[in-house]
């Protein structure tokens, strides 16, 4: 994938010609990480966007009592540090690569040269960013609202993405990661996914989940109100 392919893929440049995204493409710079290496922590200074050419990117958010949240990673095609793209602050989140990672650099300074003399792409991205709040919004009315088995099928759908051909999705997450994802315990993701095991909703692997039955984990969020 080149820079330009992937800068197509950022919602933020999808209305972008040729040759502005070839403007923007020079503003890059590319950086390689190994796995397990720490790009940035949380409350780093917001210095740029990144684009994930190759391998993944996971973000983990701690809280004053210790407790770390781990996000969804990110894989190829990807990208992550908008918001301190666009305001210039503390990283929300902290990132390391969980795989060997090659990753695309856009400088802040550079972004806000290249929006300044093109005011149009700014308007295009408030109308991103007010997409992305109403989903931030869905998320916590289904923490309100859903029980411990809606928020995990809802969450493994999203993480699956659309279905293939034949319905079913392999999926890169242990048991540990969902439960810091979702904020409860790993004892209690265990034993949601033993029980869907069971019903061969999904088949678990070393470090790996098997969607067997969407429609199945569909059913479990359509009744999952708490």
């Amino acid at each position: 994938m080149t820079p330009q392919e992937l800068l197509r893929l950022h919602p933020f440049f999808s209305g972008l010609s040729s040759p502005e995204i070839d403007v923007l493409a020079g503003y890059c710079s590319a950086r390689k990480l190994a796995a397990g290496q720490v790009l940035f922590l949380q409350d780093a200074p917001g210095d740029g966007l990144y684009g994930v050419l190759s391998g993944r990117i996971a973000f983990t958010l701690d809280s004053q009592s210790g407790r770390t949240l781990i996000l969804n990673p990110l894989g190829p095609g990807e990208f992550f540090g908008e918001i301190a793209l666009l305001d210039g602050r503390g990283r929300s989140a902290g990132a390391m690569a969980r795989d060997a990672a090659h990753l695309l650099f856009i400088p802040r300074d550079r972004f806000l040269g290249f929006v300044r003399e093109r005011p149009h792409i700014m308007l295009h991205i408030m109308t991103v960013l007010c997409g992305r709040l109403r989903r931030s919004t869905d998320y916590i009315a289904d923490t309100a609202f859903l029980n411990l088995a809606g928020r995990l099928a809802k969450q493994l759908m999203s993480m699956a993405g659309r279905p293939g051909s034949d319905d079913s999705a392999e999926l890169r997450v242990s048991q540990a990661e969902l439960a810091a994802m979702l904020g409860v315990s790993r004892g209690r993701v265990s034993r949601q996914l033993a029980a869907w095991q069971a019903s061969r909703i999904l088949e678990q692997r070393r470090g790996r989940l098997v969607i067997r039955n969407r429609a199945g984990l569909e059913r479990v969020v359509a009744g999952a109100e708490a």
